[in-house]
């Protein structure tokens, strides 16, 4: 029974420690994958193939990119790579095709991070050009880092609504202005954000890829975690050395999926009304 309770402890500790570290990423990647494919299909359905292209010549480069450098980083073989190269019969834009060693840790490490690539470069992308481009987003940002860093490890349905909604005011107030609007900087910020949050979308593979990864994530965690029963270490201190981190992560998820959302709005609206006028039909973005 002793063993029992002793296993029962360890499991409940180190999955509570993921979920504390990792559950927003994947909260904000499944809900920026969800946006983003809407918009990527309005436009597909909309305007056929050529309206993929307006918006995947800098989003597939992007995705892409965000393979390539976790490869580079976690010392993979880079096989072949595509940044774009369309390929109409099966619907492939670009492609990072990589190699690695099932026998190194650090190698099979890396392909969570190159799975999730794409979302993280894709916000920090998204970062700079909101930093770059918008009037007074500077400011913006200090705000939603420190929203997302108030929030802690809430991931919670109500917690991810409530930081989600004053992340969302923050960018609406400083987006949607008189001021932005007569900036020709505004316009292209909106035009190039809403490439590259449309092709932050992760494919079955790049998920494969992720999930391939993540033993080697919970490994150290149980082996902190059995030092910890074992001893009077105190495994949980190691969750606040990684806040000011988690921070920055959720703060650019955060933006990618506001600016996710304020593109699919128009991609949709304007996909929809040449599908209507075109078919006579609804345009279904799913």
């Amino acid at each position: 029974m002793d063993a029992l309770i002793f296993l029962r402890d360890l499991l409940a500790a180190t999955f509570g420690q993921l979920v504390s570290l990792f559950a927003g990423i994947f909260i904000f990647g499944t809900v920026i994958h969800f946006v983003s494919h809407v918009t990527f299909k309005s436009l597909e359905r909309g305007f056929g193939r050529g309206g993929v292209y307006a918006v995947a010549w800098l989003g597939t480069p992007v995705h892409e990119l965000g393979h390539a450098l976790f490869c580079v980083i976690f010392l993979h073989r880079i096989d072949s790579l595509a940044f774009f190269k369309p390929e109409p019969d099966t619907g492939t834009l670009g492609y990072v095709n990589h190699s690695w060693s099932r026998w190194n840790p650090w190698q099979v490490l890396g392909n969570f991070f190159i799975g999730i690539g794409p979302v993280l470069l894709g916000g920090a992308a998204l970062f700079g050009l909101f930093y770059l481009l918008v009037p007074d987003g500077s400011r913006a940002w200090d705000e939603i880092l420190a929203i997302s860093t108030a929030a802690g490890g809430d991931f919670s349905f109500g917690g991810f609504i409530g930081t989600l909604g004053e992340a969302s005011l923050v960018m609406l107030r400083v987006l949607f202005t008189a001021e932005s609007a007569a900036s020709w900087q505004f316009w292209v910020f909106l035009y190039l954000a809403v490439c590259i949050a449309a092709n932050i979308r992760l494919s079955l593979a790049d998920l494969k890829t992720a999930f391939t990864g993540l033993g080697c994530i919970v490994l150290p965690f149980l082996l902190i975690n059995l030092i910890g029963l074992l001893t009077s270490f105190d495994s949980e201190s190691i969750i606040p050395l990684a806040a000011p981190w988690l921070g920055f992560v959720y703060s650019l998820l955060l933006l990618a999926l506001v600016l996710a959302v304020i593109g699919a709005v128009p991609a949709y609206l304007t996909a929809a009304v040449y599908y209507r006028a075109k078919h006579r039909l609804w345009l279904n973005p799913f």
